[in-house]
Parts: C-alpha cells; structure tokens; sequence
C-alpha cells in the first residue's frame, strides 16, 4: 500500500462531501459540477459549450441548490472527490454516485 496506507484506512473526505447525490443532478449539470471542480469560470464554460454565460449560472444555481451547497468552492471538493473515487482501488471513498 501506498504511503503507509493498509485496507482499513478511509480517505479524508467531508461528510458533506460524501453524501452528497450526484443522481440528483442533469447531465449538463454534472459537467457544471466538473468544470468548478477544475475551477473554470462560468464564461470558460459557456465558451466551451456554446452556451450563455446566463445559462451556465443557471445550472451553477441548479448545482448549488440540488447539492445543498453554496460556494463553488464546495462544489469543487465534491467534484474532486467524486473523481477520485472513480480511481480509488480499495474503494475507500463512499458515496451515493459518482460524476
């Protein structure tokens, strides 16, 4: 195991973090979730997706209420966590859905 780490061990995540229910949210809106996660702003968003910027604060609105979050600051711990959970092999990271 890595860095001393044995089977038991959980990874360090919020609780808030880890119940949080990706389900709840869109397709569009799990890709919003993403792009706070890398810390995009909301005009690199809509440039990316050919959107308005009005209608990438809407789905950040969308996030942020389904979530039970109000910074994008949260919203990017849950992304990061939800992606490495994806990766953890020992399935360390336990929560309701994954991005």
């Amino acid at each position: 195991m890595e860095h001393g780490r044995t089977a038991s061990d959980t990874c360090d995540v919020p609780s808030w973090a880890r119940h949080a229910d990706l389900s709840l949210l869109t397709a569009r809106e799990r890709e919003t979730l993403a792009g706070l996660g890398e810390c995009l702003t909301n005009a690199t968003m809509a440039d990316r997706w050919h959107v308005t910027e009005r209608t990438v604060k809407k789905h950040v609105a969308n996030v942020f209420v389904k979530l039970r979050i109000s910074t994008r600051a949260e919203a990017a711990v849950i992304a990061t966590f939800s992606k490495c959970a994806e990766r953890c092999p020992q399935g360390h990271w336990r929560g309701p859905s994954e991005i």
